[in-house]
């Protein structure tokens, strides 16, 4: 009996906080389709009985708040090559730090490691002046300073993809190098095909973060609606003097689609 109680009780918690998560989407998704003048009067209602699609049309046919469907394209322009290729460049030093013994490994990876505690912050404005300096040519300095540096992989990824290839068995790159396979060989053929899980993990979180990311973007692309992101998009919906709720909420379902598909 005490074995179902403790059950129980687990599962009452767990949808307690399931329901206290839930709330703020099913409240953001009925604002987005309450006319503005019934939430003004009426203030937010759990059932109303008008329900109207204009906010949703207005954003995704129209160009009075800025194209949407250029902002989504930016944002992937600026985001996939460094979600790729920096979880690969990652995975690289990974395995660099997991399988090969060469002189000053442990220095060197605690060295990186604490580069993590550096609040990133504090490199903004350094990285603007030198970005400023080296592609200062106006129609691609919004892009470049937004890809380039991740491109070149992140210490917590390769953290990770470094405690996982340490739990993979050493006897098939050991069969491998009896066969002659380089190094190189054996990290695409055996390390990453067995590695698929760690990697998928690592490509979902750098996606996430790199598609919320709302400073950077906002650094490199002010006062050029054409290279906005997503996240500014949403961010130019709401005015100082004026904010439409239920466009703001429809707006911001709308970001949200990519992260939750």
């Amino acid at each position: 009996p005490g074995f179902y109680v403790g059950k129980t009780l687990s599962y009452i918690v767990l949808i307690m906080f399931g329901v206290i998560i839930l709330v703020p989407f099913l409240i953001a998704i009925i604002t987005s389709f309450i006319p503005e003048v019934n939430l003004s009067q009426n203030g937010f209602q759990w059932y109303n009985e008008e329900v109207t699609f204009d906010y949703y049309t207005l954003l995704l046919a129209s160009d009075e708040f800025g194209n949407i469907w250029r902002c989504l394209l930016n944002t992937f322009v600026y985001i996939m090559p460094s979600v790729i290729m920096g979880t690969f460049c990652s995975a690289l030093a990974a395995y660099a730090f997991a399988r090969i013994d060469f002189k000053g490994k442990n220095a060197l990876f605690i060295i990186m490691l604490a580069t993590m505690v550096i609040p990133g912050i504090i490199i903004t404005f350094p990285s603007y002046l030198l970005f400023k300096q080296v592609y200062n040519v106006d129609s691609w300095f919004p892009m470049m300073p937004i890809i380039i540096p991740g491109i070149f992989g992140g210490v917590g990824t390769m953290f990770f993809l470094r405690q996982y290839f340490q739990t993979l068995p050493k006897d098939l790159e050991e069969a491998a190098e009896m066969d002659g396979m380089g190094r190189f060989g054996m990290f695409v053929k055996i390390i990453l095909p067995l590695s698929v899980p760690a990697i998928i993990t690592q490509l979902l979180l750098s996606f996430n973060g790199a598609y919320n990311d709302y400073l950077v973007p906002l650094l490199y692309t002010a006062g050029k609606p054409e290279y906005y992101t997503m996240q500014l998009f949403v961010r130019g919906l709401s005015t100082t003097f004026s904010s439409s709720y239920p466009l703001l909420m429809a707006g911001g379902l709308i970001a949200l689609l990519p992260t939750l598909i």
